[in-house]
């Protein structure tokens, strides 16, 4: 999948992203974050999922750079917590 697949189709990706059930607790993300994981995949780039708890993974992703300059890093999470 080509980078703009993803730019033409934005609410779609949102609406698809906000039916994981991801509350917080008990969490259980690891189903949001395996489709997370392929659609990076599919745009070319290196994942790595590392677990502590089966249920809570962690998706560590990479882009690789064309140059000298310093690294990005960006960090979000998918759990939510339910207001009360």
């Amino acid at each position: 999948m080509a980078a703009s697949a993803l730019q033409d189709r934005p609410v779609e990706l949102l609406q698809q992203l906000l039916r994981f059930d991801t509350t917080n607790p008990p969490g259980n993300e690891r189903e949001c974050i395996e489709w997370i994981r392929g659609l990076l995949e599919e745009l070319g780039c290196e994942v790595r999922i590392l677990a502590r708890e089966e249920a809570r993974p962690n998706l560590i992703a990479r882009i690789a750079g064309r140059g000298a300059a310093a690294p990005l890093l960006l960090q979000g999470h998918v759990d939510v917590v339910a207001a009360r």
